[in-house]
């Protein structure tokens, strides 16, 4: 702390506002307002400081993280630490060995929920462990009859059942009911298959130009057809945003038509 202190730019604001010592219970009900007004201050007052923004703790208090501000990644909705088991996944070769609640491993990650998919990452590195994409067998359950977990809630789609343990009912209640209300509302037409089996919708009208990309295999080899300058540019910002996008959905065979999987495979 000593060293982050004295690495702090001058002019930055070093001096932590004050918060009302008074009890709640002595509070009058026209004062509540300037209460709210005082906690505002100070929690706008310390997303101002480098310091404590970049914080774990903070960022875990406010519920945001590394990827929360990034525009680029669309819409974002809830985000949090969950407990996390191991397994569930469609594809073979992905599980453990074993069978019954012996083999499963409960981890601790932080939870991310977009418009398109879910993911998990790491708390201390912040590193991706997991994409689940919302596809049309997306679905949440709740319960232990469901889950075979207590306060469980299972997340399904056409790759993996993921499942995840929370403190309560009511906190499994909430998550289910948040994730599957921002899925609705940003994420709608992913649940449903369009024209020619494609997992997204037609967009008409829209205001990008778009760089049709077609990749296809032959002979073990991978043809790109325009292939310019732009597309190696595609796949650099691809890679540097998250290597783990499926290029090809829905995912029904693995990890094959994963980014980082093809180029490691045609490299």
């Amino acid at each position: 702390h000593t060293v982050r202190r004295q690495s702090i730019k001058r002019g930055e604001p070093r001096q932590m506002p004050s918060l009302p010592h008074t009890a709640e219970s002595t509070v009058r009900e026209e004062h509540f307002s300037s209460r709210r007004k005082q906690l505002e201050d100070y929690l706008t007052n310390i997303l101002k400081m480098p310091m404590y923004r970049n914080y774990h703790g903070t960022m875990e208090f406010i519920g945001v993280s590394q990827l929360s501000f990034i525009h680029d990644l669309g819409p974002k909705g809830i985000e949090g630490f969950i407990m996390k088991r191991s397994g569930g996944h469609r594809i073979p070769g992905l599980n453990c060995c074993g069978q019954g609640r012996m083999c499963y491993r409960w981890s601790k990650r932080w939870l991310v929920v977009k418009d398109s998919f879910l993911m998990y990452m790491k708390p201390d590195s912040g590193a991706i462990s997991f994409v689940l994409l919302v596809d049309k067998e997306f679905n949440i359950k709740i319960g232990q009859k469901e889950t075979e977990t207590k306060y469980g809630l299972q997340i399904d789609n056409l790759s993996r059942s993921l499942i995840l343990k929370c403190n309560s009912y009511r906190h499994a209640q909430w998550w289910r009911q948040s994730i599957d209300e921002f899925v609705q509302k940003h994420g709608k037409d992913f649940l449903t298959e369009h024209r020619f089996g494609s997992y997204a919708a037609v967009q008409e009208n829209t205001l990008a130009k778009c760089l049709v990309l077609w990749v296809v295999e032959y002979k073990d080899e991978l043809l790109c057809l325009q292939a310019t300058s732009a597309v190696f540019f595609i796949y650099l910002y691809f890679l540097r945003l998250s290597p783990e996008i499926f290029m090809k959905r829905p995912v029904v065979e693995g990890n094959r038509w994963r980014l980082d999987c093809i180029l490691k495979r045609k490299a």
